[in-house]
């Protein structure tokens, strides 16, 4: 239910971008010409309709179908402005780079560009303000301690834009919170009439049905009503895009995890990898002398380094990236790296390097021999996994997959820098391996690449 109303408020949001960019083509020509007609309009239709998929394609990439946008005005705006130069750029490419369709726009491009500021903009404040927040909104009530209701409140308006928490069930002792719109009860009779009297859409469970007396036969009652029932771990899942692992157990795992669902997808992706792999090896060959002596200049040591990770089922390989520390960088053994900025054994160099993650490219080897795949959870060395696995015992299911170069956990989590911050980024390895799908790599694949433009100013 939470992923319903999440996708199809961003297909609305969607919808109304490609519905604004059709109408800036007419008015781009009445305002370029002072007039309108067929001949001109069936001439800019068809390069403009390919433009307008690319558009949305860039604001994707930009993040602006981000739904938590619309609670932060001045980060949206910055998004948004971002996403439409952007795209202005990639529009003279595609019209000069490519001069397939007999045009060559300039003032015509700049006016698409300045109606669809104008009138994008205008559709997602009334978005932002009024359909985000109001439309397909869905009432929740929460069953169990008011200290969890704190939290799942606290999820709710942090990442489940539309979403209301209405009442709470109130099952143990503790201490309310209240911001005058939510309801409180103490018994589970209570629920039927919540539900009911309040127009409940979801109901979010904090302990098992058996554990309350009387919850059982309540939420029994429900079953005949258009009402969705969810434990608090599966609903902080959707609304997050990580697996608490406070709620990880043996019987998680065997209820949720089914490899032998995933052998076709594996397959499939086996192959997208050697379809990406291969030419980017060709292309990129360009650019390894040049890396390769700015690499060298940096600081003495060698151009490459080789590392043991762990890898698909638990098999150890050798990892290969362009050096973007200093050649004495582990003299005290192995240990976390911080983030480029902050770490003071990475190179001058290798901050360009990590930031345009052209360090990353010889692992396109790794992926040629199956070691990796693009996609996936990021391989780690031997050396933290025992320690990880002795903190967290599943840990080591993340290698129900092949690593890759990048993942949900690399464009969802902050740069892992601790034995702590990798059980937090353990949460999202976790979902994908639940979750992993074509759908899901495309997704990861996008966001990768807004992430790498960020870093670089682009």
């Amino acid at each position: 239910m939470f992923n319903f109303q999440l996708r199809l408020k961003q297909i609305l949001l969607l919808l109304g971008d490609f519905l604004v960019f059709q109408i800036a083509v007419p008015g781009m020509l009445l305002l370029r010409y002072g007039h309108l007609t067929w001949e001109d309009y069936n001439l800019h239709a068809q390069p403009f309709l390919i433009l307008s998929f690319i558009w949305l394609l860039g604001f994707y990439v930009a993040g602006l179908y981000d739904l938590r946008l619309s609670r932060d005005s001045l980060k949206f705006l910055r998004t948004f402005f971002e996403g439409a130069i952007a795209n202005l750029l990639v529009s003279l490419g595609f019209f000069y780079l490519l001069p397939i369709f007999g045009i060559t726009p300039r003032t015509n491009l700049l006016l698409f560009f300045a109606l669809v500021l104008v009138l994008d903009y205008a559709w997602r404040m009334i978005f932002n303000f009024f359909i985000a927040k109001t439309l397909f909104k869905v009432r929740v009530l929460f069953i169990g301690a008011p200290d969890d209701a704190a939290r799942v409140d606290d999820l709710i308006k942090e990442n489940a834009p539309g979403y209301e928490l209405k009442a709470v069930v109130q099952t143990s002792p503790g201490t309310r919170f209240d911001d005058g719109k939510i309801i409180w009860f103490a018994s589970a009779d209570a629920v039927r009439a919540l539900v009911i009297n309040n127009q409940i859409d979801t109901i979010v469970i904090g302990h098992k049905p058996e554990e309350v007396p009387g919850l059982q036969d309540a939420l029994y009652e429900t079953i005949f009503s258009a009402v969705n029932l969810v434990d608090r771990a599966t609903f902080e899942e959707m609304a997050t895009g990580r697996i608490p692992l406070e709620h990880i157990s043996q019987s998680w795992f065997l209820a949720h995890i089914r490899e032998g669902e995933k052998v076709a997808y594996e397959g499939i992706k086996r192959t997208m990898d050697l379809l990406m792999a291969v030419p980017i090896s060709i292309i990129t060959l360009i650019l390894y002398p040049f890396l390769a002596l700015l690499v060298k200049i940096s600081s003495p040591g060698p151009i490459l380094i080789r590392q043991k990770r762990v890898g698909l089922k638990g098999r150890i390989f050798t990892l290969y990236k362009l050096r973007s520390m200093r050649q004495d960088a582990e003299k005290n053994g192995p240990q976390f790296a911080a983030d480029q900025k902050n770490d003071p054994r990475v190179t001058s160099i290798g901050k360009f390097l990590r930031a345009t993650s052209l360090d990353e490219l010889p692992q396109i080897w790794n992926i040629l021999r199956g070691d990796m795949s693009v996609l996936g959870p990021r391989p780690e060395r031997p050396e933290f996994v025992e320690e990880l696995t002795r903190q967290m015992p599943y840990y080591a299911l993340r290698h129900l997959t092949r690593p890759g170069v990048s993942g949900w956990a690399q464009v969802s989590f902050r740069y892992a820098s601790s034995f702590q911050d990798n059980l937090k980024k353990l949460q999202y390895d976790l979902y994908y391996i639940k979750h992993r799908s074509l759908m899901l790599d495309l997704a990861i694949l996008l966001k990768t690449i807004r992430i790498v433009l960020r870093r670089i100013g682009v």
